[in-house]
């Protein structure tokens, strides 16, 4: 099982990229997206190795 904070970032995750395949979007728009993707992911990998006390986030 993930941790909770590890589940909530995934699902913004998804979110960012749904938001990303809709019609019409601005650049500026998919910029920010793009930028809170990165954003996201590298703090998806933080907190995967450090996350708890400067411990791991482990899948169980």
């Amino acid at each position: 099982m993930l941790c909770a904070e590890l589940e909530q970032m995934e699902a913004q995750i998804d979110d960012i990229l749904t938001a990303l395949e809709r019609p019409g979007l601005t650049e500026q728009e998919r910029e920010a997206l793009d930028r809170t993707y990165a954003e996201l992911s590298h703090a998806i990998r933080e907190h995967q190795t450090f996350g708890h006390h400067g411990g791991p986030c482990f899948e169980e």
